[in-house]
């Protein structure tokens, strides 16, 4: 993969790909040699971080260490990694990353999102310890992973479902059974009321839906899903609905030329006022502004 050396893609996201329970937002790789510094330049404003800050993405990442070492820091402690390591990040978890400077790295990676990531995530499929990744089968693992970043190389521009399903089977390397009845696996119980919740806001909320819609389509009475579902999440339906629009809202300027007025409605606002309103409260800027500060030189955390 020579010739993938540093690259980065950056996948356009339409709406057909917003409704669906994965998709795949970015790919690529990057070789850092000994003593080389990083974080390199040249990076997207969004993607690049200051070791001291560290940064929050507003999609999943999992990256795997092909040669070299390094150490990557979460709130949930640091840990060092070698060859062979995969790690992964959620959305909105603070981490930095970087390589050992006097062995540098090769580190391949995909972003991604949708409804079923969230919901592995909040299940406890993800076999993890901490933020690392124990793979079984590590040479399939990494050739499936090439293969994938290839594949998005050789596309160009375009975005496919095909590249989702790639990363699905990346992510079975190390997706625990959560239906398994094995007494020695401590796995979170399971909502399927909340599932279906969940996965109703994240395919569904670049409509005009609201909780009663949610309550329609789940059949439970509206006060015992919110109950549910903040006993689950930590989180109010409201609330979810709000991060999901605004994590695509926040996607969309990043990465597209498309206008103020055409993100409000895909991303699922009622209007620009409240879209207006959302990020200033999240993000204390407005969408305009949040765009011209990812465009420059400024990084944006989500």
């Amino acid at each position: 993969m020579r010739h993938l050396e540093n690259c980065v893609h950056a996948l356009p996201l339409n709406d057909r790909l917003f409704q669906a329970p994965f998709y795949v937002t970015h790919a690529g790789l990057e070789k850092v040699n000994p003593l080389e510094a990083y974080p390199r330049s040249g990076h997207s404003p969004y993607y690049s971080f200051k070791w001291e800050n560290g940064r929050v993405l507003g999609e999943f990442c999992l990256s795997l260490i092909t040669s070299g070492k390094g150490e990557l820091q979460t709130k949930k402690g640091r840990q060092s990694l070698i060859a062979g390591d995969a790690f992964l990040y959620q959305p909105g978890e603070w981490h930095r990353h970087r390589p050992v400077k006097t062995t540098g790295w090769v580190n391949i990676w995909i972003k991604f999102n949708g409804s079923l990531p969230h919901r592995w995530m909040r299940d406890g499929s993800f076999q993890l310890n901490k933020n690392v990744i124990k793979v079984d089968c590590p040479r399939l693992f990494e050739n499936q992973f090439r293969h994938l970043v290839k594949s998005v190389d050789a596309a160009g521009t375009r975005n496919s479902l095909q590249f989702s399903w790639q990363a699905i089977g990346l992510l079975s390397h190390f997706l625990r059974d959560t239906t398994s009845t094995d007494s020695t696996k401590t796995v979170q119980s399971v909502d399927q009321i909340v599932d279906e919740a969940m996965d109703f806001i994240w395919t569904q909320s670049h409509n005009q839906i609201g909780v009663p819609e949610i309550v329609s389509h789940t059949g439970v009475n509206r006060r015992t899903l919110e109950r549910r579902f903040k006993s689950v999440t930590g989180s109010s339906l409201l609330n979810e609905i709000q991060r999901c629009r605004i994590s695509r809202a926040a996607l969309l300027l990043r990465e597209t030329d498309e206008s103020i007025k055409h993100i409000v409605i895909r991303a699922g606002f009622p209007s620009y006022q409240r879209m207006l309103h959302a990020f200033r409260k999240h993000f204390r800027q407005s969408p305009e502004n949040y765009r011209a500060r990812i465009s420059g030189s400024a990084p944006a955390q989500f």
